[in-house]
């Protein structure tokens, strides 16, 4: 059988409360969440943004080695996501302060810092934090961006160079991260379900890049396989087998008040893990975690926390 895991996104594992939700940095709340996923959780989703690894203007890696030893100590995979498509928890004040434009794409990861009073490029982030965590077997894989897209602005339309200047961009930056850590995996990022830039036949050209070696699906369905004939799941799947590399589904999110309840809700995560699994896909990570000091499971949206019956059916499919 191929290596397949389950688990959650954990996206503010490095945050310190004041720019990204709830704090985990410190401490044993991270330890604590994932024991309370439990021994079937083998992996997780994390935001290691620059500013995330900054505190006055410094370099200041103390929460990424909290987040990997709490991950190590427990024996479960990080998977971690270097920037934001939108710019949520980069200390951007709404989604289209931080959105990446295609001009980002082609230029301005070279250019630009990654967000305010940071000081670093994206680029030049990149290569600074894989070279220090390369030989950490914490890392599952290093993922570029967080839901990687390029319209020419924040709620415009695509371009006609979308594809070109994604492709150019991921191939650059799998070049880069593989020249300082050849040891771990490297996955673009994206949603999947017709962005600009990976729409339909795209999304294969996008994965075929040199260096890439996952592909990746957001699904936020109701249905057990997502989306249609050009971006569905199903096409996905196939696209990347012909491209010769895996799939997995980093973000997979159910709102309670679409099914009903809590019980209903894990077993639609049954049915859509039993359905995905079987159709090739290598890995499902729920979205996303919520302690429940801070709320735990949603009776309305998506959040999950401890004894929520979506947990006991990680690791059994």
């Amino acid at each position: 059988m191929s290596y397949r895991f389950h688990g959650f996104n954990i996206y503010n594992a490095n945050s310190n409360g004041s720019t990204c939700w709830y704090a985990m940095n410190t401490g044993s709340a991270l330890s604590s969440t994932i024991a309370a996923i439990g021994k079937n959780g083998s992996a997780f989703r994390a935001w290691f943004f620059q500013n995330q690894a900054t505190t006055n203007g410094v370099r200041d890696w103390t929460n990424f080695d909290h987040t990997l030893a709490a991950a190590k100590a427990a024996g479960v995979k990080v998977i971690p996501v270097l920037i934001n498509q939108w710019g949520q928890c980069e200390g951007d004040t709404s989604y289209a302060a931080g959105y990446k434009s295609e001009s980002w794409y082609q230029s301005g990861y070279k250019t630009q810092p990654t967000s305010p009073g940071m000081a670093d490029t994206y680029r030049t982030w990149v290569k600074e934090v894989v070279s220090r965590y390369k030989n950490d077997p914490t890392i599952l894989a290093w993922q570029m961006v967080n839901e990687a897209e390029d319209k020419a602005a924040y709620g415009g339309s695509c371009s006609s160079t979308a594809a070109a200047s994604l492709q150019k961009f991921a191939a650059d930056i799998a070049s880069v991260i593989k020249s300082n850590d050849p040891n771990h995996l490297v996955s673009i990022g994206t949603l999947g379900t017709g962005q600009c830039g990976s729409s339909g036949s795209a999304y294969k050209t996008l994965y075929a890049t040199p260096g890439v070696d996952l592909c990746e699906y957001h699904d936020y369905s109701t249905a057990t396989m997502p989306g249609d004939q050009w971006n569905g799941l199903k096409t996905r799947i196939s696209q990347c087998a012909q491209d010769g590399k895996p799939l997995f589904v980093g973000e997979s999110g159910i709102k309670t008040s679409s099914v009903g309840s809590l019980s209903a809700r894990a077993t639609l995560f049954q049915q859509k893990f039993a359905a995905q699994f079987s159709a090739g896909v290598v890995g499902e990570l729920m979205w996303d975690w919520r302690d429940a000091s801070h709320g735990g499971s949603s009776t309305s949206s998506y959040e999950v926390g401890p004894t929520d019956p979506a947990l006991a059916i990680l690791g059994t499919i």
